[in-house]
């Protein structure tokens, strides 16, 4: 199956092929070289040898080359201020000196809902229940509706880990390169099947998502019907408590 960001990683591609390119570019934007390399990788059958380029990491594409990728003409707010020269000689800090400690409100918290692990490319039921009770990231502070899921299996890994909790907004628009829980209707009577996927398109007929780490069998963009989506709720923190 083509892979749905192969005019992007191309555009890419040529953009890192002089020599010593790579290298800088990795180091401006806080990529490491194996993960450069994957991410423009579009001839490997190893899925693993391969890697989906999140929306930040192609409007930082961007703003190095100064120059708007195959299909993101319309992004012309990401050259207003391109990467400097002296954010290209170092790699971007990814933390901070003395830490600063986030503190969450401890009089306000999510329910996480329960589901049942099954299924082909992820796929669980979410049940709905009340299964337990998590923190307020800030980001979901007075959010009507909100909730928290457990992430099972590896389709998601490294992005997500088993056992990972996730937090959802449920009225937040889902962009492109966004995570993102997918909630179906089935056949059977009620019947109901979720994902935990990034999402990639939405059209009439199809919604296309994105596994980083599918099963042996499986690819990495699935396509489902459209016309049985019941909600498209996007992620917006994650942890492992």
């Amino acid at each position: 199956m083509s892979d749905p960001q192969h005019d992007v990683k191309q555009w890419l591609a040529a953009k890192l092929e002089p020599r010593g390119v790579k290298a800088a570019f990795g180091k401006a934007i806080g990529m490491t070289p194996d993960k450069v390399t994957r991410s423009i990788e579009l001839e490997s059958p190893d899925p693993k040898k391969r890697r989906a380029l999140k929306l930040e990491e192609i409007e930082a594409s961007a703003r190095y080359f100064n120059e708007l990728p195959p299909g993101f003409d319309g992004m012309t707010q990401w050259l207003d201020a391109p990467l400097s020269s002296s954010a290209r000689s170092r790699p971007a800090p990814n933390a901070s000196f003395p830490p600063v400690y986030q503190k969450f409100p401890t009089d306000s918290y999510i329910p996480v809902l329960g589901q049942t692990a099954g299924g082909p490319n992820g796929r669980f039921v979410l049940n709905g229940a009340e299964v337990g009770r998590v923190f307020t990231p800030p980001a979901l502070e007075g959010v009507e509706g909100a909730y928290a899921v457990r992430v099972f299996g590896t389709s998601m890994h490294p992005r997500f880990k088993p056992g990972e909790t996730v937090w959802i907004n449920p009225h937040l628009p889902v962009r492109q390169g966004d995570d993102c829980v997918v909630q179906m209707k089935t056949d059977e009577v009620d019947g109901r099947e979720s994902y935990i996927k990034e999402f990639v398109s939405r059209s009439a007929g199809a919604l296309r998502l994105w596994q980083h780490n599918p099963d042996e069998g499986e690819d990495n963009e699935i396509n489902l019907d459209n016309s049985k989506v019941l909600a498209i709720h996007k992620v917006v923190f994650q942890a492992m408590l």
